[in-house]
């Protein structure tokens, strides 16, 4: 229906390279790729066929690769209050998430780089994830877990003597008191061993 509405807009039509940039399909169709924009529906509401609840839930990749492929601007369109209690885990946290403010941190480039990494390796993560006065770099839920997955930097969380900063070992220890696992991985590692952090988190799943 979008994209019969988009050929009847004469507007759009006259500009070949725009309407050329314009892509509407499901979520497969951007695996491996990026848009500037991204209008993304969840497309459940009351009513959802349990069928339809069942596969989402063995399909949280793919949640996580079309939250994931924005490049400046990501818009939700959907039912937010049913989603908030559909029983698939991560489009409620979802839709929790996204009824606080918005997380008032810049999501570093290496921040993302594992994001991909851990879609493109069928593990779904939910940037910025708000608890109490924090904000997860990355949070995984799991078998009833909870995972804070932490990309640091050596400038803003390492102390003088090489170990984790004190304010970053109190913050583990609040976390940890809320139930959350706290895993942490240094700038470093994310560019030098992709691979083994991907392993490391896997090996965290197989233990919930």
């Amino acid at each position: 229906m979008i994209n019969k509405a988009l050929e009847r807009d004469a507007e759009l039509r006259n500009h070949l390279e725009l309407h050329n940039q314009i892509l509407i399909d499901t979520v497969h169709k951007f695996q491996g790729d990026e848009r500037d924009v991204i209008i993304f529906s969840p497309v459940v509401s009351e009513g959802t066929k349990s069928q339809s609840l069942m596969f989402l839930k063995s399909t949280g990749n793919l949640f996580n690769v079309a939250i994931t492929r924005a490049r400046a601007l990501l818009v939700t369109v959907g039912d937010k209050n049913y989603c908030k209690h559909c029983g698939v885990s991560y489009l409620e946290h979802f839709a929790e998430y996204s009824s606080g403010e918005n997380a008032p941190v810049e999501v570093s480039e290496w921040e993302n780089i594992l994001q991909n990494a851990l879609s493109d390796a069928g593990i779904p993560v939910t940037a910025q994830y708000h608890v109490d006065k924090y904000y997860l770099d990355l949070a995984l839920f799991h078998n009833g877990k909870k995972l804070d997955i932490e990309v640091d930097g050596a400038l803003y969380h390492q102390a003088w003597t090489g170990e984790l900063s004190y304010k970053d070992q109190l913050r583990n220890q609040a976390l940890m008191r809320e139930g959350w696992d706290v895993m942490r991985f240094w700038v470093q590692q994310v560019r030098d061993q992709l691979p083994w952090c991907i392993e490391q988190v896997k090996k965290w799943m197989a233990r919930c």
